[in-house]
């Protein structure tokens, strides 16, 4: 009988680690080989396992002494897996608790029950937690992998949540207190840890629901490029910026020359690859702090933050030859595509509406003049100047 007792409660301490051990690998990624994983983990247990034979001597709580040296399996979790510290401390300490949570309920039913070997149905429980394995990856992975996103962004001081309910947990079990009271206190309590982890899931998805559609409201579809919602605040934040500080800024509007006959000759399917294609090249060509932004059917805007006019010419040039060399390709042929852009930059005194006012004069101006240019609206003074 003291065999059986022995096995049953080295099978039950056994199967408690590996179910850990999976869950780690449910949440999180490896970024090691196999064998390198496979040895931080044995290491760790030959390393508890010499460090519980030296203090035997000590009469340590063996509960206690459980908990301490279970957290020492958080080192190689630490080395293995690619994640935030705060998202592997979160997990960590998330996984020990509902393993914990699993062993207090089954611990307290098989001394309420008092089975002829003890602790069967803690080796039940934790079968069970085995079993579950494949439910739990598919249907808690995704939202505890939302969780952890927003922790590293937003909100790394709650990882010290799932600590606190292990450290419940560990307190309940530490009193040695098997009674239905005792039993009805674990439910309860543990019934309120999982509505707060509900509560902060379901919080999480409409927190990633808004991002999503505020993203959304802000990009173009065809393009992935911002959109005419977006670069009107961007702007506004720019003229804040420099009522402020009193730097300039600059515009730029780049317009398809003859659009229209390419949709006429190749068809709308063919404008609208062109046009995704000239945004990613547009993209790439603008300076890192300059922002791009679909403004119309075939406009984009390019909004250069400190920048006086010489730079902003020099940038909207570079894109304009750029797509002159560039090959757009339709459904069997390639197609020409050049772009005239006017040019504006910000003064004194100026609003958004004169701005954007000035930058399709400018624009305009290329066009009437030869088309696939560039135009600051300084030619126009000169023009207007030497006129008068």
């Amino acid at each position: 009988m003291q065999d059986a007792a022995y096995i049953m409660q080295f099978t039950g301490r056994s199967l408690f680690l590996i179910v850990n051990i999976i869950l780690l690998y449910i949440y999180l990624t490896p970024v090691r080989s196999r064998y390198f994983q496979a040895f931080a983990f044995i290491s760790t247990w030959f390393v508890i396992f010499l460090m519980r034979k030296v203090l035997v001597p000590f009469n340590f709580d063996p509960l206690l002494d459980s908990y301490i040296m279970g957290s020492l399996y958080f080192i190689p979790c630490l080395i293995l897996f690619k994640e935030t510290p705060q998202a592997k401390f979160f997990v960590f300490y998330m996984i020990y608790s509902l393993t914990q949570l699993i062993y207090l309920v089954f611990i307290h039913i098989d001394r309420l029950l008092s089975p002829a070997i003890p602790e069967t149905y803690v080796l039940a429980g934790m079968l069970l937690e085995l079993a579950a394995l494949p439910l739990i990856n598919r249907y808690l992975k995704e939202p505890v992998r939302d969780i952890l996103e927003i922790i590293n962004q937003h909100n790394p001081v709650f990882t010290i949540y799932p600590v606190l309910s292990f450290l419940l947990f560990a307190a309940m079990g530490l009193q040695r207190s098997y009674t239905p009271v005792s039993f009805i206190i674990l439910i309860l309590s543990t019934t309120l840890i999982f509505f707060s982890y509900y509560l902060i899931a379901i919080t999480i998805i409409g927190t990633r629901l808004h991002q999503e559609l505020e993203f959304m409201s802000m990009t173009d579809s065809l393009t992935g490029l911002h959109n005419r919602r977006y670069m009107e605040k961007k702007i506004r934040q720019m003229f804040d910026h420099y009522r402020n500080t009193g730097r300039e800024f600059a515009l730029a509007c780049a317009d398809i020359d003859f659009f229209k006959n390419i949709n006429d000759i190749y068809g709308h399917a063919c404008g609208d690859v062109i046009l995704k294609s000239l945004a990613e090249d547009i993209g790439r060509t603008i300076r890192e702090n300059d922002s791009v932004a679909r403004w119309g059917g075939e406009e984009f805007l390019i909004l250069m933050p400190a920048t006086n006019e010489f730079q902003a010419v020099e940038v909207a040039e570079r894109v304009r030859a750029m797509i002159e060399m560039g090959r757009y390709e339709g459904d069997v042929v390639s197609v020409p595509v050049t772009v005239t852009v006017g040019v504006t930059v910000i003064r004194p005194g100026e609003t958004a509406e004169s701005l954007f006012k000035r930058t399709d004069m400018a624009l305009y101006h290329g066009k009437r003049k030869s088309r696939n240019c560039v135009t600051s609206f300084r030619e126009l003074d000169h023009i207007e100047n030497q006129g008068s």
